[in-house]
């Protein structure tokens, strides 16, 4: 199963080019563009089975996305449709190939096409008319080649206009061409105003822009057109890319009819202090509804009993503790020999920021050399108060980090990480120290320090819980000991945490959603991955 390309916008016009230099006619793109759409939309209303015929509106930019809705638009008309379509560029300003199909719609008989000048006071006062009776609105105003600058001028006022006529009538259809008008395709900023889609429908893979927050919270429902352009020519670019259900369950381990649970996998955790073993109760169930067969927990020894009774599938292994009652550094040869017997480990939730806490972790990423997943208090290894040439010199190329926005700036020592540049940070944290940098939030980035990103599309704000974080890393950690790779175990590992959360709010509601509802969540998610390898 291929994973999901997923580009900066601004590949696009080159990848047109190559395209075409390649002697793909520009005009039949443009007409797969726009057929795509008006199909897009038919099909839509056709399942709404209105009983008249629907109401649109269409508004054109001057470059190509506007050349798309005039294709778009005249399929709407010569299916039926009362679609009405204005241009906001004069017809001098529109690009060849927009222009040539501009006068294919304006030589239909009776077809209604009006140059949107703010200055024309009948035409704008038209255009406010006819969107408080559309039906559905086709954003073709900017595509894929806006960046940087704000939106100013009459195209801002018309962005504003479309979204306003939405928030008075929840049944307006709005449908954005290829991006949003407004979001950067390169990393999803907002300039200064976007048009808040119901649904984009975007052509050959998805942009950063439409996966990337702030822009993805504008796209609505994402539908990928083909037009036409071969694979060969997405290939050569940035290694982003989105993976799905089929490809998670591929790579899952079987597991064979007689195995057992040493064979199954292994794992350590080294978690939990005073006041939060609530955390590392957590990691360890999540790697056991993961698939993990043995899960040991290090912990300091005041706490032992506490954990017995909290979990009862889990081993616990007590050692020395500060007087904070975490794990001491004097632990630290006890559970370098112990670690000889695990597959891979599980080190940072709940563990507490104590100075001989954050050295014994610092020496255990020295020491051991198997798959091993940082979280939480864990990650001040990286960045609290710290040998820097000591740091420098990790090998880390065995370690997965999970941190989030606030973790990340930390550890690379920046005031905050803005949403448009979190795959730009976290490719840079993966690189400086030669990990996988799990960067946790509303669509996650998963990062490789060979330059290969992944962004999830599971998950939503319930999980903005105390808690669902530890679970992660015990998933992650299930995955790693069952001897799944470390890119794989930190994708795949992200996705059934997400998904699960997407299952259990169908009951809960995102607002009621803890973190302990995802150990439900989990054993759902492993139903169906079980349905497609057993």
């Amino acid at each position: 199963m291929k994973l999901k390309r997923i580009l900066k916008g601004s590949r696009i016009a080159e990848i047109d080019n190559k395209a075409i230099s390649g002697g793909i006619d520009s005009k039949w793109l443009m007409k797969n563009a726009g057929s795509g759409i008006s199909k897009e939309i038919i099909s839509d209303f056709e399942n709404k089975k209105l009983k008249r015929a629907a109401r649109g509106l269409v508004v054109c930019g001057g470059g190509n996305n506007g050349g798309d809705g005039f294709v778009a638009a005249k399929d709407l008309l010569d299916y039926g449709m009362r679609v009405i379509v204005f241009h906001i560029s004069p017809v001098e300003g529109l690009s060849p190939d927009s222009l040539f199909y501009f006068k294919k719609l304006k030589a239909g008989r009776n077809n209604e096409v009006y140059y949107l000048n703010p200055e024309d006071k009948k035409i704008s006062s038209l255009f406010k008319k006819e969107l408080k009776k559309a039906d559905f609105v086709t954003d073709a105003i900017f595509g894929t080649g806006l960046h940087g600058k704000d939106v100013y001028g009459s195209a801002n006022e018309i962005i504003e206009s479309i979204n306003s006529a939405k928030e008075k009538n929840r049944n307006l259809e709005i449908y954005s061409v290829d991006i949003p008008s407004g979001v950067d395709s390169d990393n999803g900023r907002v300039l200064g105003t976007a048009v808040r889609a119901g649904k984009t429908i975007t052509f050959g893979c998805k942009k950063i822009g439409l996966v990337n927050y702030p822009g993805a919270d504008f796209t609505g429902e994402i539908k990928i057109i083909d037009i036409g352009i071969p694979e060969k020519y997405y290939s050569k670019y940035e290694q982003v890319f989105e993976p799905d259900f089929q490809w998670v369950a591929e790579n899952i381990p079987l597991k064979e009819s007689w195995t057992y649970k040493y064979k199954v996998g292994n794992l350590l955790v080294i978690a939990g202090s005073a006041g939060f073993t609530g955390a590392a109760s957590m990691t360890c169930m999540g790697a056991l509804r993961c698939g993990a067969g043995v899960v040991t927990l290090v912990c300091p020894q005041e706490l032992n009993s506490t954990f017995e009774e909290k979990l009862t599938e889990v081993i616990t292994y007590p050692v020395k503790q500060t007087e904070d009652i975490s794990l001491h550094i004097d632990s630290l040869n006890e559970i370098l020999d112990l670690s000889d017997r695990f597959n891979a480990l599980a080190i940072g939730p709940g563990l507490s920021r104590n100075p001989s806490t954050i050295c014994l972790v610092r020496e255990i990423l020295k020491n051991i050399k198997k798959p091993l997943v940082l979280d939480a208090d864990g990650l001040h290894a990286l960045y609290g108060p710290r040998d820097v040439e000591s740091i420098k010199k990790l090998d880390l190329t065995n370690v997965i980090i999970t941190p989030h926005a606030g973790e990340l700036s930390a550890v690379m020592g920046l005031g905050k990480v803005p949403l448009e540049d979190r795959i730009k940070i976290n490719l840079e944290v993966a690189a400086k120290y030669k990990l996988i940098s799990v960067l946790k939030g509303a669509k996650t980035v998963i990062s490789d320090y060979k330059g290969t990103t992944f962004i999830n599309p599971t998950g939503n704000w319930g999980m903005a819980s105390a808690g669902t974080g530890d679970i992660l890393t015990g998933i992650i950690g299930s995955l790693l000991c069952q001897g799944v790779g470390l890119v794989e175990s930190a994708v795949c590992g992200v996705f059934i945490h997400g998904l699960a959360a997407d299952i259990m709010v169908k009951e809960t509601s995102r607002t009621s959603l803890i973190a302990t509802d995802l150990l439900e969540g989990i054993k759902r998610v492993f139903l169906e991955i079980e349905k497609i390898k057993y």
